[in-house]
């Protein structure tokens, strides 16, 4: 029992380390973006190699998860459409903040992460290993491609056509793309036996250290630059921090936001929630 429950930590130590170097990377992709002097190679590089990541980190997850026979229920379809159904449910949240209502979710857009991941925690797998490569496969060509492609062209947007208004690649970056990354390593796990609570925990782990503002910080860092001082554009994340601290965000403050997040983000990787839960019912 010592030795799984090592092995368990282990790999989500190694979870956790993935996850920082995609967000690292990220912070690569953000800088080219805003940095046409780097040149369209450069700019290739990094983006594919982040896409590259979306087909390779499923695939890595899944027999990183064992590779075994998912746990399966009778409710388990049913759950899946639910999911399906709450997913483009919350699919509404940032088109009824943004387009009806003009402003940011905030924290409702941890609402609609954690809806998010009822996908992967309920996803069906198949009892064939090749029908399991074939279903990432699949996902990756038809969602994370496209999207990239539409990332590189408003990231050409911005260099060749001078936009000042970067909303569109925002949204194609940030909005879709990271969201769909995780979404597809996490079900990447499922195919490869996870428990529904462990693909629900990567999935929303991910994207919360994704969002958590380490990639603004590593945007800097990475690049051998100095921290700004003051985060006067943070009024435009998906939580307004400036009204959140009641004043333009400082180092400090956006290290205190991403120490939280980052805090929050661990304890449902490590799966605090579930050990939790676990000592209560056996209390009561």
């Amino acid at each position: 029992m010592f030795k799984n429950n090592t092995n368990s930590w282990i790999k989500k130590l190694i979870i956790l380390f993935i996850f920082i170097g995609v967000i690292m990377l990220t912070a690569e992709v953000d800088w080219v973006a805003e940095h046409p002097n780097v040149g369209i190679s450069v700019r290739l590089i990094w983006l594919i190699s982040l896409l590259s990541l979306g087909l390779i980190l499923s695939l890595l997850f899944m027999y990183f998860a064992g590779n075994d026979e998912s746990e399966r229920g009778e409710s388990d379809k049913k759950w899946f459409i639910i999911a399906i159904i709450l997913f483009i449910i919350a699919n509404g949240i940032p088109i009824v903040f943004y387009a009806i209502l003009g402003i940011s979710p905030g924290f409702f857009i941890y609402l609609q992460l954690i809806l998010f991941g009822l996908i992967p925690a309920f996803f069906h797998q198949p009892k064939e290993i090749k029908h399991r490569i074939l279903i990432l496969v699949i996902l990756f060509a038809v969602i994370l491609i496209p999207v990239g492609i539409f990332v590189n062209l408003t990231i050409d947007a911005i260099w060749y056509k001078g936009v000042d208004d970067k909303t569109m690649y925002y949204l194609s970056f940030w909005g879709l793309l990271m969201t769909f990354f995780y979404l597809i390593v996490a079900i990447g796990w499922k195919l490869g036996g996870g428990t529904k609570r462990q693909s629900w925990n990567i999935f929303v782990a991910g994207t919360l250290l994704q969002y958590s503002t380490l990639e603004d910080f590593f945007y800097f860092l990475l690049n051998g630059q100095s921290l700004p001082g003051t985060w006067p554009w943070m009024s435009n994340f998906v939580i307004d921090l400036k009204t959140l601290f009641g004043h333009v965000p400082t180092d400090l403050d956006l290290l205190i936001f991403c120490l939280i997040i980052s805090i929050i983000a661990l304890f449902i990787l490590f799966d605090g929630h579930g050990y939790l839960w676990t000592k209560i019912r056996k209390s009561g």
